[in-house]
């Protein structure tokens, strides 16, 4: 079989500029661990505030996620994907370098000054990048290169987990009072990311699509063979409202999963610190730190294996197990009585959260080409209104009925929310751009 006329085979997976522009991501992520640990300590712990504030200050840099995520949504599809990354590294770099600030300055103000500029620039900076891995991959892989971001992410993540570890453990037993230095990482952080919008920004190509790429080799694609649209106008009058009625339906209940899904991520999440160290009695930060830390690197190294498993089956059945699994291992959770045992646990929720999310950002990668940035953007916009309306509920039911409310009421919403997903995809699966087999 010549060269023209050979089908496209399964080594051909991403284009040639996939894995240096993941790799990229790596300066992005290294504090990603520091700010997951550092917000909650420094609201309850270090400023004195209680857990309805920290619900607050979570929201905070969310806000400023919802307010930039459909500007950038709409964006995407219409300038350059490398300049909103690049705005968005250099966003996130101030961010980091007001939270700073706002430490010196024990000012929980200034804290969420901090917290919602990095918020704000944070959707600057998923929707182009999601964009681009759907376009620069195979619609068969697509699990699977978006598990490569997160496996990447997981290496940022290790990286500046160690250096967290290092500074912060040591300066926090050797010179406590010095918070200069104790929480000096964040300008370490903040400047990744400023080098990271520089690097991205010079070394992708984001004209090279997998379609180019293929082209550019001389591979057919399997789906050119499609079947050809129907031509008669009278029949696609007659077709449209129902195929429009349809898909509205269906993406609608897609968002509401959506919705869902975050604001039942975000009940708990930010808890899971107090509840250490409530209840378990776990007082030491440096142990802290130590017990969260595996669950917030371990599952993204293991991403991408993740995401070859997630592109091997059907997303509906996917779901159905991922969301049953993660709501025992939430109950698993309360009901652990060690800092060990809680951290194995959190190492299991983290990766159905990720297994889960990896199959959500397939599907959604499928529904258009052409709107990929809209589709990405409205969906980023809508998980951000649930992770507002999440820590909120989760602080003031932690206060008002004890440090096991959050958790209960994130097992009841993640049972709840399997019947609207499989809604969901059955109803969008037949006007897909990219069809789900």
């Amino acid at each position: 079989m010549s060269k023209q006329n050979k089908s496209e085979t399964s080594e051909e997976k991403v284009t040639p500029d996939f894995n240096p522009m993941i790799k990229i991501i790596f300066w992005n992520s290294l504090g990603f661990f520091f700010f997951s640990f550092l917000v909650p300590y420094v609201t309850v712990r270090f400023l004195g505030f209680s857990e309805i504030e920290l619900g607050l200050a979570y929201s905070s840099q969310l806000f400023g996620a919802l307010l930039s995520t459909p500007l950038v949504g709409y964006l995407t599809d219409k300038v350059s994907k490398k300049l909103l990354v690049l705005i968005g590294s250099f966003g996130r770099g101030v961010g980091y370098f007001v939270m700073y600030i706002a430490i010196i300055f024990y000012s929980l103000y200034i804290f969420a000054i901090g917290l919602f500029i990095l918020g704000f620039f944070v959707g600057f900076f998923w929707s182009p990048l999601d964009t681009l891995i759907s376009e620069k991959s195979h619609k068969r892989n697509r699990s699977y290169a978006f598990g490569k971001r997160g496996g990447m992410m997981g290496i940022g993540n290790l990286v500046g987990s160690i250096i967290s570890f290092l500074i912060f453990g040591l300066t926090n037993y050797f010179f406590s009072e010095n918070i200069f230095l104790v929480y000096s990482p964040l300008i370490l952080f903040g400047a990744s990311n400023l080098y990271a919008g520089i690097i991205f920004n010079r070394d992708v190509d984001e004209s090279l699509t997998f379609d180019d790429h293929l082209t550019n080799l001389g591979i057919i694609r399997e789906d050119s063979f499609s079947i050809p649209q129907i031509n008669d106008s009278n029949s696609e009058t007659k077709l449209k409202p129902k195929i429009n009625y349809m898909f509205v339906l269906g993406f609608t209940v897609l968002m509401f999963a959506f919705l869902a899904t975050n604001m039942n991520q975000m009940i708990a999440e930010p808890f899971l610190q107090s509840y250490l160290i409530d209840d378990l009695n776990v007082v030491d930060p440096t142990l802290v730190m130590l017990i969260q830390f595996p669950s917030h690197v371990l599952a993204l190294l293991i991403a991408p294996k993740l995401g070859r498993l997630a592109d091997k089956i059907n997303p509906m059945l996917g779901i159905i197990v991922i969301s049953s699994f993660g709501a025992l291992v939430t109950w698993l959770i309360i009901n652990s009585t060690m800092g060990w045992i809680f951290s194995l646990i959190l190492i299991l929720d983290s990766t159905f959260m990720w297994g889960g999310m990896l199959i959500l950002q397939n599907v959604l990668s499928r529904i258009s080409k052409s709107h990929r940035g809209k589709i990405f953007g409205i969906s980023q916009w809508i998980s951000i209104l649930g992770a507002i309306i999440g820590p909120i509920i989760g602080g003031i039911v932690y206060v008002i009925f004890g440090s096991f409310a959050p958790f209960l009421i994130s097992i009841f919403i993640e049972l709840l929310i399997i019947p609207f997903y499989i809604i969901a995809i059955r109803l969008l699966k037949p006007y897909m751009a990219e069809k789900i087999e």
